[in-house]
């Protein structure tokens, strides 16, 4: 008895067999390059945030240090205090007290800029707080 030939050849499954698992392969190095470039990213974002916050907390012990300087009864006015201190008084502002600016910086590309009131009574007042490029 002769045998029929079988209908699906075994060539024919060899290569499906083989074209599937370079098309796993190929999927799964995108697979990886991809999620180590969301590590990368997610890196970098975690360094950015964690910077931020550790220059607002300087920010806030610089205003604390304003706020001792306000707040003491020395004999030199308020401007040589704040200057001896390393503070920049604004001028030509609208506030009716003292404005201070001062920086803080957060890494080579930014800084952080605030910029404080201190009433004729000696209360301080942050007018504003903004994140900007250096030399702005």
């Amino acid at each position: 008895m002769k045998r029929g030939r079988p209908v699906v050849s075994l060539g024919i499954v060899s290569l499906i067999t083989v074209f599937t698992i370079l098309l796993l392969a190929v999927f799964s190095v995108l697979s990886l390059s991809g999620s180590r470039s969301d590590s990368v990213l997610s890196d970098r974002a975690a360094h950015a945030v964690s910077d931020y916050y550790a220059a607002e907390a300087q920010a806030e012990q610089r205003l604390q240090e304003l706020s001792a300087i306000a707040a003491s009864d020395a004999e030199a006015p308020l401007s040589e205090r704040l200057e001896a201190a390393g503070f920049e008084i604004a001028v030509d502002t609208s506030y009716p007290g003292t404005v201070v600016v001062y920086d803080t910086t957060i890494d080579d590309r930014r800084v952080l800029r605030a910029e404080v009131g201190i009433g004729e009574q000696g209360e301080v007042e942050r007018l504003y707080r903004q994140t900007i490029l250096p030399g702005q």
